[in-house]
């Protein structure tokens, strides 16, 4: 792999790729009308380019490699429940869903482009990629914030009534 072995580099790539499509579906998203039509193109194109270099360089990634495509796996996510240690496997489902849907949105674009039957599934798709994005944010911020901010607040709402209970056996 040569001057990709670094997991610091492999990891700047990866977060490079993942700027490349969330800007370029964003613009493709917010462009959608008429008057920008030629700036919606170009950005749908630029997600579908993202889209094939990721599995390209998804395939050819060595095992372990973060830039490897992930494995959904039924077996995973059953031991992982079991454990609840490792990476969590809804992790690796989001991915494979959202680079289906948000994938299936750009070809179905660049179909439209010569097939004006195909505009209203394209529309159709991505909206539903949309809500797709929605949930990763969300299971994301979860993940990595949510849990922590569940454990303060839980934590918080625990000493307020340790604080309430001591004040009762004062009296």
């Amino acid at each position: 792999m040569g001057v990709f072995a670094s997991a610091r580099i492999q990891h700047a790539l990866q977060k490079g790729w993942h700027a490349w499509l969330a800007g370029s579906f964003l613009v493709a998203y917010v462009t959608a009308d008429e008057n920008t039509y030629a700036m919606h193109q170009f950005a749908g194109y630029a997600v579908l380019v993202a889209i094939v270099a990721r599995l390209a360089g998804g395939l050819l990634a060595p095992a372990g490699s973060p830039l490897r495509l992930p494995r959904a796996d039924l077996k995973a996510a059953r031991a992982w429940l079991s454990s609840r240690k490792g990476r969590h496997p809804l992790f690796a489902w989001f991915a494979v869903v959202l680079l289906a849907v948000v994938g299936l949105a750009a070809l179905s674009g660049a179909v439209a482009d010569s097939a004006a039957w195909m505009e209203h599934p394209h529309e159709a798709i991505s909206e539903a990629s949309l809500w797709v994005i929605f949930g990763h944010i969300a299971f994301v911020i979860w993940m990595y914030a949510g849990k922590k901010w569940a454990a303060r607040v839980a934590s918080w709402r625990a000493g307020m009534r340790l604080s309430t209970l001591t004040k009762e056996n004062v009296r």
